[in-house]
């Protein structure tokens, strides 16, 4: 599955401010609902807590400067997936302690589990590779970032 084939620029925040995890979750939350949520049954309170759910379980920054919050919501029509950048980084209780720059964010209906799987594991596949982590960081903006994206898919 192809990150660059769900990511729309309008889902792209590369300025993130956030002071932590929770306020990360709620900026994400915010961009997807004023985005795409707007025609789902689902709604912001419901999917911010789905995924601070997701987070008591074990934190999902995965470390080297990244965290792929995710979480299966019921009332969403499709599958959404959502990138923060944090040039200062956030303290996302990450596997390795170290602050969090990149945000995937993925919410999907329960019934698309192959996807979401597929979804999360290029994900992962794409940020282990440290050249697709600096070509995000030194992204200037929206386009470039979206750019960055592709060109790493087709490494």
């Amino acid at each position: 599955m192809k990150i660059s084939k769900l990511l729309s620029e309008a889902l792209i925040e590369p300025n993130l401010v956030a002071a932590d995890k929770t306020a990360v979750l709620e900026r994400l939350v915010d961009l997807a609902a004023a985005c795409v949520m707007a025609d789902c049954q689902a709604d912001k309170p419901q999917v911010l807590a789905a995924l601070q759910a997701r987070e008591e379980v074990t934190s999902t920054g995965i470390g080297s400067g990244v965290a792929i919050p995710h979480a299966k919501i019921e009332g969403l029509s499709k599958m959404l997936l959502v990138f923060a950048r944090s040039k200062a980084g956030v303290n996302f209780q990450a596997l390795d302690d170290a602050p969090v720059h990149l945000i995937f964010m993925v919410v999907a209906p329960p019934g698309s589990v192959s996807d979401y799987l597929k979804l999360l594991a290029a994900i992962s596949a794409f940020v282990k590779k440290e050249a697709n982590r600096k070509a995000l960081m030194n992204a200037a903006g929206k386009a470039e970032i979206a750019a960055a994206i592709r060109a790493g898919e087709g490494r």
